[in-house]
């Protein structure tokens, strides 16, 4: 093996370039200038109006996510911070391994909210019709291979919370799949303030949409990943709710960022 490196090193020598180990000090040097760079993103938020408080741990685990772009991380505590005030506890549907939920864990550590985990730990469900494959992300070739892809145990997401000292006491894991939650399960919350939905299908979109709308007060946000990406039916289910709730009035305010922020929808509650 060390006579294969070497080698690789006088073929690379020979192109004109230097091969070098990896260290730790470079680690934390590239670390330290994304420190810098959520900060400079923070402080710009905060000068168009949002009030997102100097967090040390929150740059950590923004590094560590899976799948969410910095930017959409930043909608997600943008959301939270908007909506602190507003009455109601806070709901993640579709945790994975966590990492999300330890963000968003991380952001109400001080408030007296209760924050409700969403998962079916099976991975997910089949398809609707209403399911059309848009961006095949595992390269499975068809939307049906999907079902019961990207499970996680659930010891995985308390191990997260656990990492940042989250109480057990301020968490509540509803555990099976949304539609047979919603009909059985006791510890629903009354109300809530906000909402991250990474359900990824139609179906159960469109449940935990209709769920928000029943116990979301006015102001409340509601952050849909995937909109418009991966399947089609984050985007039908966003739109189908949004066309039946504003019929009559505009319950709700819905907001699309450029795709370079990342694939979601923001809905505020009006009223």
């Amino acid at each position: 093996m060390r006579l294969v490196k070497k080698a690789l090193a006088k073929g690379f020598n020979g192109l004109g370039y230097e091969v070098h180990r990896k260290s730790d000090e470079h680690d934390l040097f590239n670390f330290n200038n994304f420190v810098n760079l959520t900060q400079a993103y923070e402080q710009s938020l905060n000068e168009s109006g949002s009030q997102i408080k100097t967090d040390e741990i929150r740059p950590k685990l923004i590094a560590r996510l899976a799948g969410t772009p910095p930017s959409e991380a930043y909608a997600i505590i943008d959301s939270l911070a908007k909506s602190n005030n507003i009455d109601g506890d806070i709901c993640e549907f579709g945790v994975a391994q966590g990492e999300t939920s330890a963000l968003i864990a991380n952001e109400i550590k001080t408030s007296n909210k209760i924050l409700h985990l969403f998962d079916s730990f099976e991975g997910l469900p089949k398809p609707s019709e209403k399911d059309q494959l848009k961006d095949d992300i595992f390269s499975l070739g068809s939307m049906e291979a999907y079902a019961g892809a990207m499970s996680r145990p659930e010891e995985l997401v308390r191990s997260r919370l656990n990492d940042i000292a989250f109480p057990e006491e301020k968490f509540v894991i509803h555990k099976g799949f949304v539609d047979q939650v919603f009909k059985n399960d006791a510890n629903l919350p009354n109300k809530v303030s906000f909402a991250y939905v990474d359900f990824d299908f139609y179906e159960p979109i469109k449940l935990a949409l209709e769920f928000l709308h029943n116990t979301a007060p006015c102001g409340a946000i509601f952050v849909v990943d995937d909109y418009d990406y991966f399947s089609t039916g984050a985007k039908t289910a966003v739109e189908e709710f949004l066309e039946e709730k504003n019929s009559q009035s505009e319950a709700y305010e819905c907001f699309v960022p450029n795709t370079r922020y990342g694939h979601f929808a923001i809905l505020t509650r009006k009223n």
